[in-house]
C-alpha cells in the first residue's frame, strides 16, 4: 500500500467501508474487525497483498475493555477522551506526524511498541460506517503517506494495520472515537510481555513522531494536497 496512489488506497478503504456496512447491518453480527498483516512478523500467510475482515457475533474482551474505559472517561468528565486527546496533541505539537482538515495521525503518549502510530477523525465518530465519501478520499492520503514513511524510513517493516471501530451496539456513542491503527513489527512480544500485560518500548514517541516528520516522501499521481507534516 506504500507504493500505490493515494486514490487507489482510497479505494480499498471505500470497500472496506462498503463491506463493513453491509456485515454491520447482519443482526447476527456483533463486532467487525478489518485489519491487514503486513509481512511473516505480522502474521501474513498468503504472499499476495490483502486485508482481511472478520466479523464476529461475540465482542472480545479487549473491546469492551477499550470501550468501559471510554465512558468511565465521559461520565467523569463529560468529554469523549479521543477527542480530549487529539485537541492537547495539536496543541502540545509533540507527536504528531501528519495533519489535515479531517485526520491527524499521531505516536500515542504511551506507545507499547516503536512507530506505533494511530490515525483519528478530527470529527467525533464512534463508527468506521459513519465515514463521508470526502473523510474516505482524505484519509487515503494520510494512511499512503505514513505507510509510506515507514517503508522507506524503516525499510519496508512487517506491520499489523486495524480499524478499531465501535460494535453494532455501540454505533452514535459520545464517549467513544474510531480510528486506525498501524504497529511496525520491530519488537517482539516475550516473556516480560506475556506474564505482566505491560510492554518494554525504548522509543519515546516524540522522537518516533521526529524521525517520521522528518522524512520527506513523494507525492503520488492522484493524490492532490491537503497534507501538513507537523513542524517541530
Amino acid at each position: 500500500m506504500a507504493l500505490m496512489s493515494d486514490t487507489h488506497v482510497a479505494d480499498i478503504l471505500r470497500t472496506y467501508k462498503t463491506r463493513y456496512d453491509e456485515l454491520s447491518l447482519d443482526p447476527r453480527i456483533a463486532h467487525v474487525t478489518i485489519f491487514k498483516n503486513h509481512g511473516v512478523d505480522a502474521g501474513t500467510n498468503l504472499e499476495h497483498p490483502h486485508s482481511q475482515l472478520i466479523a464476529a457475533p461475540v465482542i472480545s474482551y479487549q473491546v469492551r475493555q477499550r470501550f468501559s474505559e471510554a465512558l468511565r472517561h465521559h461520565d467523569d468528565f463529560g468529554i469523549c477522551m479521543f477527542c480530549q486527546m487529539i485537541e492537547e496533541e495539536l496543541e502540545l505539537n509533540e507527536r504528531m506526524v501528519l495533519v489535515t482538515e479531517q485526520f491527524v495521525a499521531i505516536e500515542p503518549f504511551a506507545s507499547p511498541t516503536p512507530f506505533c502510530t494511530h490515525i483519528y477523525p478530527r470529527r467525533h465518530m464512534a463508527s468506521f460506517g459513519d465515514t463521508s465519501a470526502q473523510e474516505i478520499v482524505d484519509l487515503g492520503r494520510v494512511l499512503r503517506t505514513l505507510l509510506a514513511k515507514l517503508y522507506h524510513g524503516l525499510q519496508d517493516p512487517d506491520f499489523n494495520l486495524s480499524v478499531r471501530t465501535a460494535p453494532a451496539e455501540c454505533v452514535g456513542v459520545k464517549y467513544f472515537h474510531w480510528y486506525v491503527s498501524v504497529i511496525p513489527r520491530l519488537t517482539r512480544v516475550a516473556g516480560f510481555e506475556l506474564g505482566s500485560g505491560m510492554f518494554i518500548n525504548t522509543m519515546l514517541p516524540e522522537t518516533a513522531a521526529q524521525f517520521l516528520c522528518n522524512l520527506k516522501v513523494e507525492p503520488t499521481v492522484g493524490s492532490g494536497a491537503g497534507i501538513a507534516i507537523a513542524s517541530k
